[in-house]
Parts: C-alpha cells; structure tokens; sequence
C-alpha cells in the first residue's frame, strides 16, 4: 500500500535460529523472511564487507600498501555478450597473451593496470592466467563493499533476547526482540551508491526500539548523523499475561504507566547510555532522542452555540486549551512553521519569562501566559540582545501567546521595540 507491489526487490531468508528445537516432530523452522521494497528505482545496492570477506584479502604490496591486502580476480571473461574491442593481445613481462574470449577491461585501462604492477601472470598450470589485483580499499581509502546475498546467516533471535536482557538488568521485558545487528545491516547498505550518512530511518512499528539502537551503534561506526523516527501505539501491557508479565511489572518499578512505548523509550536511554560508555569520544548529543504523542491541537476550535452565542464569545477569550504547557504549543508553533522537531533549541529566562531560541534564532518564542505593560520593556530589549547575540543567518520570525497581553497597548509597545531594532516580523498565537 506504501511502495506498491510493483516496486518488489527481493525476498530474503533470514536464519534467526540457531539450530533445531528438541521438541520438534518434523521439519525445524529456523528461518523467517524479510520483503524489501524500494520506493524510487534501485539502480545498485551494496553492502559492507564482513570480517570473513575482509580476511580474505591476505596479498600484500609494498606499492600500495596504504590500500590494505588484495585478491586477484581473472581480467578475462566468459561473457556470451561478445566486444570485438575487448579482445586485443597484452604484453605481459615480454610474452604476448590472447584471451580465451576477451578482456573485462579496455586496452587502455588494462595497460594502466600492467604499467601500476596491478596484474599478476600465472602460468603454473601451463596456460596461462592473467589475474588482477582487486585491494581492500578504493583510491580514496574506503573499504571495498560487496553485493548482498539473499540469505542471511543470523545474527539469531536469542541475540536480540541477550541485548535487552542485560540492558534491562537480567530482566525479559521483551519477547522475541529483533536483534540489533540485524538492523544495523540494513541501516549500513549503500543505495545507488550512496552511502547516505544523514539518512532518516523510520521505524513504524517499533516494539522493542531495536532500530533506534542500531541507528544510534552504526552512527558511531562511521560516523554518520543518521535520525531515527520509531512509532509504538501505548499498547496496554496485561500483568496476567505469562509474555507480558514480566514487562508490566518493570514498568512499576519505573513508575510509569503499563504500556509498550514507556518500556520503548527505557530500552533506547539505556542502549545510549552503553553506547556513550563504550564510545566515550562520540558526541554525546547524538545520542539523544525527544518524545512526542499524538494529540489534537492546543488551540480550541471555534464552535458556538447557535441558542447561546454571549457565552460562547466568553468561553473563547482564551484559546488556548486549558491543559496545555508552553512546550506544547511551541511544539505545535515548529509543526505549522515547517520547522524540523529535532532542530537545536535553547531557553533564557528574561524579566522572569521563559523565551525560547528555535535553530540558532530564527524562531524566537515567548509564550507566557502574563505580560503586562511594565514587563514589556525590559522583556522586548532582553529578546533583540539576545537576537544580537546569537546572529542567525536568516530573518527572524517573533512569537508571543496572544491571550498573554494585559491590552492592547502592551503588545503594540513590545512589537514597537522590536520593530525599531529590525526584529518586524511579530506575530501572535
């Protein structure tokens, strides 16, 4: 429904188990499957090497030895797809080589090749083979990657159990966890040769919040800023349920209420927290996470009563739902401005108001619910010295909860300061 039928990639078999389970009467599933869809055109996928490929790439070369071990790879090939500029003779250490079919490379870059002591000549077994050297890292020093494959050898499940076990103090929380080097793999694949280090990885059902981790454990690998969004609905958890027991009551001992996305939001402090011990020169501010819930808005919709119109008028003075925090509405303030939730933001408190700083200033927020006119002065100038000192690159856009002024002559004053200071764009909630 999302990316569309048509957009199928592949059907991967994952073995999650380790082996058969004793009980078992016939066959042993110890495989599941995962689907990949690709919403744009996938041109080339490629995947990281494992410490097995990696080992394998035992040659050495003095030449090229900031470019790890190397293999060697035939320069022929077998390919029915037939290039009459492919086959041409090389001249290797003075002997003149035909290929059996043609070369995988043009004349020009098979010379290069020849010239850079990049191709090796075997011919031990009589015939000759001519082979190329094939190095561990590229000419820019990144790690070569392969292809992935369609089976996936683990990590298995009772890894996934072991991970939340020890973050959660020898306790089984979750049941049947995702691994989390399992997602990481995913989170590591290069799309179209792009390794996109900034990507954003949403996670729609997130149970255990093993996506959030393993966005967090790749980030430190390479040092990516990939930004994870992991949706959980407040599943209730029922305390009398032998799956869910054990999980209800580690939200009593937290002291929140029984339901997945608290024990969610748990498990990812926690897994920062290893993360932070085991990576102490990573920053740790980009191992944080904010929390939103869904909710309507702040701000009651006008809806009168048509028998009773004086008292509607009345009752909507203030907008601004009771219930509501200041947080809220700025959170609100960032949706309908377009702005990122995750955008850096700062607060001073200035003539006793709390003013918020969205991305460096250019959003500047202050939604008290009071200012009268002797605080808007010192309020108003408070906000330009800190415009001034945190300079943002671009305009600035000021905002003040409407319901807050005493009357109409405050909020003309305070918007009167900022305007004489170039701060003009003023607007009210």
């Amino acid at each position: 429904e999302v990316f569309g039928e048509d957009r199928f990639i592949a059907q991967l078999v994952w073995k999650n188990k380790y082996n058969a389970g004793a009980l078992t009467k016939g066959f042993s599933s110890v495989h599941e499957y995962v689907l990949c869809y690709s919403k744009g055109e996938l041109s080339n996928l490629t995947a990281p090497l494992g410490d097995a490929e990696i080992s394998a790439y035992k040659g050495r070369d003095a030449k090229f030895d900031m470019r790890g071990g190397f293999v060697t790879q035939p320069l022929a090939t077998s390919s029915k797809d037939s290039r009459p500029n492919l086959r041409y003779a090389l001249t290797i250490n003075g002997r003149e080589i035909w290929p059996d079919k043609q070369w995988i490379w043009s004349r020009e870059r098979a010379e290069e090749a020849i010239a850079n002591d990049e191709v090796v000549l075997n011919d031990s077994s009589g015939k000759p083979s001519v082979r190329v050297k094939q190095y561990l890292k590229d000419e820019n020093g990144e790690i070569r990657e392969m292809k992935p494959l369609s089976i996936l050898i683990g990590p298995y499940n009772q890894e996934g159990t072991k991970e939340t076990t020890a973050l959660f103090e020898n306790d089984e929380v979750f049941s049947f966890p995702k691994p989390v080097e399992l997602i990481r793999y995913f989170v590591s694949l290069t799309i179209n040769d792009l390794k996109d280090k900034n990507a954003i990885i949403m996670d729609f059902f997130s149970g255990s919040g093993t996506t959030g981790q393993a966005v967090m454990k790749q980030n430190t690998i390479d040092g990516g800023k990939r930004r994870f969004i992991c949706v959980q609905l407040p599943e209730p958890l029922n305390a009398n349920s032998k799956e869910q027991k054990g999980a209800a009551a580690f939200c009593d001992v937290l002291g929140r209420p029984k339901i997945i996305s608290e024990l969610t939001k748990e498990r990812l402090r926690r897994a920062a927290q290893k993360i932070r011990r085991e990576n102490p020169l990573f920053p740790p501010s980009d191992l944080g996470f904010r929390v939103f819930k869904l909710d309507s808005s702040n701000i009651r919709a006008w809806d009168p009563e048509p028998d009773n119109l004086e008292k509607t008028l009345f009752n909507s003075i203030e907008h601004i739902k009771s219930d509501r925090t200041g947080e809220d509405l700025l959170y609100e303030l960032l949706l309908k401005l377009g702005l990122d939730l995750c955008v850096p933001i700062e607060q001073r408190v200035i003539s006793d108001k709390t003013v918020h700083a969205i991305g460096g200033g250019v959003l500047l927020a202050c939604l008290a619910g009071q200012i009268t006119r002797d605080e808007v002065e010192t309020l108003a100038l408070g906000i330009v010295a800190w415009h001034k000192e945190l300079s943002p690159a671009g305009e600035t856009t000021c905002v003040f909860r409407d319901s807050a002024f005493g009357d109409d002559i405050a909020k003309t004053n305070l918007s009167a300061i900022l305007n004489q200071h170039g701060l003009s764009n003023v607007r009210s909630l």
